[in-house]
Protein backbone atom coordinates (compact mmCIF):
# COMPACT_ATOMS: atom_id res chain seq x y z
CA UNK A 1 0.00 0.00 0.00
CA UNK A 2 2.79 2.41 0.92
CA UNK A 3 4.58 1.66 -2.34
CA UNK A 4 1.41 2.27 -4.34
CA UNK A 5 0.85 5.62 -2.64
CA UNK A 6 4.47 6.56 -3.23
CA UNK A 7 4.27 5.66 -6.91
CA UNK A 8 1.07 7.69 -7.25
CA UNK A 9 2.78 10.74 -5.73
CA UNK A 10 5.80 10.33 -8.00
CA UNK A 11 3.52 10.04 -11.02
CA UNK A 12 1.70 13.22 -10.10
CA UNK A 13 4.95 15.13 -9.60
CA UNK A 14 6.35 13.85 -12.87
CA UNK A 15 3.13 14.73 -14.67
CA UNK A 16 3.24 18.27 -13.29
CA UNK A 17 6.86 18.66 -14.38
CA UNK A 18 6.09 17.47 -17.90
CA UNK A 19 2.75 19.21 -18.43
CA UNK A 20 2.74 22.15 -20.85
CA UNK A 21 1.92 25.53 -19.33
CA UNK A 22 -0.15 26.73 -22.28
CA UNK A 23 -1.03 25.74 -25.80
CA UNK A 24 1.87 26.13 -28.21
CA UNK A 25 1.29 28.41 -31.18
CA UNK A 26 3.42 29.24 -34.21
CA UNK A 27 2.67 32.40 -36.17
CA UNK A 28 3.82 31.57 -39.68
CA UNK A 29 2.19 34.46 -41.61
CA UNK A 30 0.21 31.87 -43.54
CA UNK A 31 -3.57 31.57 -43.60
CA UNK A 32 -4.27 34.67 -41.49
CA UNK A 33 -6.17 37.83 -42.35
CA UNK A 34 -4.78 41.20 -43.43
CA UNK A 35 -6.54 44.49 -42.66
CA UNK A 36 -5.75 48.10 -41.74
CA UNK A 37 -4.70 49.03 -45.23
CA UNK A 38 -2.41 46.02 -45.41
CA UNK A 39 -0.55 46.78 -42.17
CA UNK A 40 -2.42 44.59 -39.66
CA UNK A 41 -2.20 40.82 -39.70
CA UNK A 42 -4.11 38.34 -37.48
CA UNK A 43 -3.37 34.64 -37.09
CA UNK A 44 -4.05 32.03 -34.36
CA UNK A 45 -5.41 34.62 -31.94
CA UNK A 46 -2.54 37.11 -32.35
CA UNK A 47 -2.40 40.54 -33.97
CA UNK A 48 0.71 41.97 -35.66
CA UNK A 49 0.62 45.69 -36.47
CA UNK A 50 3.12 47.62 -38.58
CA UNK A 51 2.82 51.08 -37.03
CA UNK A 52 3.34 53.78 -39.65
CA UNK A 53 2.69 51.36 -42.50
CA UNK A 54 5.00 49.98 -45.12
CA UNK A 55 4.82 46.28 -44.22
CA UNK A 56 4.19 43.28 -46.46
CA UNK A 57 2.77 39.91 -45.39
CA UNK A 58 3.34 36.93 -47.66
CA UNK A 59 6.01 35.42 -49.89
CA UNK A 60 8.08 38.61 -49.97
CA UNK A 61 11.37 36.90 -50.84
CA UNK A 62 9.88 34.74 -53.58
CA UNK A 63 10.98 31.41 -52.10
CA UNK A 64 7.55 29.99 -51.26
CA UNK A 65 7.72 30.97 -47.59
CA UNK A 66 5.48 33.66 -46.07
CA UNK A 67 7.00 36.34 -43.82
CA UNK A 68 6.47 39.87 -42.55
CA UNK A 69 8.80 42.40 -44.14
CA UNK A 70 8.94 46.17 -43.76
CA UNK A 71 11.06 49.26 -44.32
CA UNK A 72 11.82 51.53 -41.36
CA UNK A 73 11.04 55.23 -41.39
CA UNK A 74 14.68 56.22 -41.03
CA UNK A 75 15.76 53.97 -43.89
CA UNK A 76 15.83 54.74 -47.58
CA UNK A 77 12.23 54.07 -48.58
CA UNK A 78 9.81 53.30 -45.74
CA UNK A 79 7.73 54.81 -42.95
CA UNK A 80 7.40 51.98 -40.43
CA UNK A 81 8.16 53.04 -36.82
CA UNK A 82 7.19 49.94 -34.83
CA UNK A 83 6.03 46.34 -35.20
CA UNK A 84 3.67 45.47 -32.33
CA UNK A 85 2.53 41.93 -31.46
CA UNK A 86 -0.29 41.25 -28.99
CA UNK A 87 -2.77 38.50 -28.21
CA UNK A 88 -6.24 39.51 -29.39
CA UNK A 89 -7.91 38.49 -26.10
CA UNK A 90 -5.36 40.48 -24.08
CA UNK A 91 -3.99 37.51 -22.12
CA UNK A 92 -0.33 36.82 -21.39
CA UNK A 93 1.92 34.42 -23.28
CA UNK A 94 5.56 33.32 -23.61
CA UNK A 95 7.58 34.25 -26.68
CA UNK A 96 10.31 31.62 -26.88
CA UNK A 97 12.07 32.39 -30.16
CA UNK A 98 11.53 33.71 -33.66
CA UNK A 99 13.14 33.70 -37.10
CA UNK A 100 14.91 36.87 -38.27
CA UNK A 101 15.13 37.13 -42.06
CA UNK A 102 16.38 40.69 -42.59
CA UNK A 103 17.98 43.36 -40.44
CA UNK A 104 20.10 45.35 -42.84
CA UNK A 105 20.89 48.91 -43.85
CA UNK A 106 21.16 47.78 -47.47
CA UNK A 107 17.85 47.02 -49.13
CA UNK A 108 18.08 43.63 -50.81
CA UNK A 109 21.69 43.18 -49.73
CA UNK A 110 24.06 42.24 -46.93
CA UNK A 111 24.10 43.79 -43.47
CA UNK A 112 27.05 46.07 -42.70
CA UNK A 113 27.16 45.36 -38.94
CA UNK A 114 26.01 48.78 -37.77
CA UNK A 115 22.29 47.88 -37.64
CA UNK A 116 20.56 48.56 -34.33
CA UNK A 117 17.08 47.08 -34.23
CA UNK A 118 15.57 45.95 -30.92
CA UNK A 119 12.91 43.63 -29.57
CA UNK A 120 11.03 44.83 -26.47
CA UNK A 121 9.04 42.90 -23.85
CA UNK A 122 6.06 44.23 -21.89
CA UNK A 123 4.29 42.45 -19.02
CA UNK A 124 1.29 44.81 -19.11
CA UNK A 125 1.17 45.47 -22.84
CA UNK A 126 2.16 49.12 -22.40
CA UNK A 127 5.40 49.61 -20.43
CA UNK A 128 8.76 48.70 -21.93
CA UNK A 129 10.12 46.21 -19.36
CA UNK A 130 13.09 44.94 -21.33
CA UNK A 131 14.81 45.45 -24.68
CA UNK A 132 17.30 43.30 -26.52
CA UNK A 133 19.54 44.30 -29.41
CA UNK A 134 19.10 42.07 -32.45
CA UNK A 135 22.02 40.89 -34.57
CA UNK A 136 22.50 42.20 -38.11
CA UNK A 137 20.95 39.91 -40.72
CA UNK A 138 21.45 39.83 -44.48
CA UNK A 139 18.37 40.32 -46.65
CA UNK A 140 16.31 37.16 -47.19
CA UNK A 141 17.22 33.54 -46.61
CA UNK A 142 19.04 31.78 -45.02
CA UNK A 143 17.66 33.21 -41.79
CA UNK A 144 18.61 33.07 -38.08
CA UNK A 145 16.82 31.72 -35.03
CA UNK A 146 16.73 34.34 -32.27
CA UNK A 147 16.46 32.68 -28.85
CA UNK A 148 14.90 34.69 -26.03
CA UNK A 149 15.17 34.51 -22.25
CA UNK A 150 12.70 34.57 -19.38
CA UNK A 151 12.16 38.32 -19.91
CA UNK A 152 9.74 37.27 -22.66
CA UNK A 153 7.71 34.93 -20.43
CA UNK A 154 4.22 36.04 -19.34
CA UNK A 155 4.21 39.11 -21.58
CA UNK A 156 1.15 40.82 -22.99
CA UNK A 157 3.00 42.45 -25.87
CA UNK A 158 6.33 42.57 -27.60
CA UNK A 159 7.47 44.94 -30.29
CA UNK A 160 10.35 45.86 -32.56
CA UNK A 161 12.00 49.26 -33.09
CA UNK A 162 15.25 50.63 -34.51
CA UNK A 163 17.34 53.75 -33.98
CA UNK A 164 20.13 53.67 -36.54
CA UNK A 165 18.46 53.99 -39.90
CA UNK A 166 18.01 50.28 -40.54
CA UNK A 167 16.24 49.90 -43.87
CA UNK A 168 14.96 46.33 -44.44
CA UNK A 169 13.54 44.30 -41.57
CA UNK A 170 11.85 40.92 -41.92
CA UNK A 171 10.79 37.93 -39.83
CA UNK A 172 9.48 34.46 -40.54
CA UNK A 173 7.86 32.63 -37.60
CA UNK A 174 7.08 33.47 -33.95
CA UNK A 175 7.10 30.51 -31.56
CA UNK A 176 4.65 31.09 -28.69
CA UNK A 177 4.50 28.86 -25.57
CA UNK A 178 6.80 26.54 -27.46
CA UNK A 179 9.83 24.62 -26.24
CA UNK A 180 12.77 26.06 -28.13
CA UNK A 181 15.14 23.72 -29.99
CA UNK A 182 18.55 23.21 -28.37
CA UNK A 183 20.56 26.41 -28.30
CA UNK A 184 24.25 25.62 -28.94
CA UNK A 185 25.20 28.51 -26.62
CA UNK A 186 23.32 27.09 -23.64
CA UNK A 187 24.18 24.31 -21.20
CA UNK A 188 20.94 22.37 -20.60
CA UNK A 189 19.64 21.95 -17.04
CA UNK A 190 18.34 18.36 -16.74
CA UNK A 191 15.66 19.19 -14.16
CA UNK A 192 13.29 16.50 -15.33
CA UNK A 193 16.04 13.86 -15.29
CA UNK A 194 16.97 14.92 -11.75
CA UNK A 195 13.36 14.53 -10.62
CA UNK A 196 13.22 11.02 -12.06
CA UNK A 197 16.51 10.03 -10.40
CA UNK A 198 15.38 11.36 -7.01
CA UNK A 199 12.13 9.46 -7.35
CA UNK A 200 13.94 6.22 -8.19
CA UNK A 201 16.32 6.61 -5.25
CA UNK A 202 13.42 7.27 -2.88
CA UNK A 203 11.59 4.24 -4.24
CA UNK A 204 14.66 2.07 -3.69
CA UNK A 205 15.03 3.28 -0.10
CA UNK A 206 11.35 2.64 0.60
CA UNK A 207 11.60 -0.86 -0.88
CA UNK A 208 14.60 -1.71 1.32
CA UNK A 209 12.75 -0.55 4.45
CA UNK A 210 9.74 -2.70 3.58
CA UNK A 211 11.96 -5.75 3.00
CA UNK A 212 13.57 -5.34 6.43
Amino acid sequence: MKINKFLTTVGLLFGIAMAPVAQATIITFTGGTVSGGGNVYEENGFRIEAIGGGASFGDYYGVGNNVIHGHWQNGCCGNMTKILVTKIDGSAFDLNYFILTSNTNTGGGRADGTEKAYIHASSDGVADDYSQLLPPEDWGFPASQIFLGSQFDSVKAFWFTQNSGVDCFGMDSFYINEVAPPNPNDVPEPATLALVMISLLAFGASRRRNIK
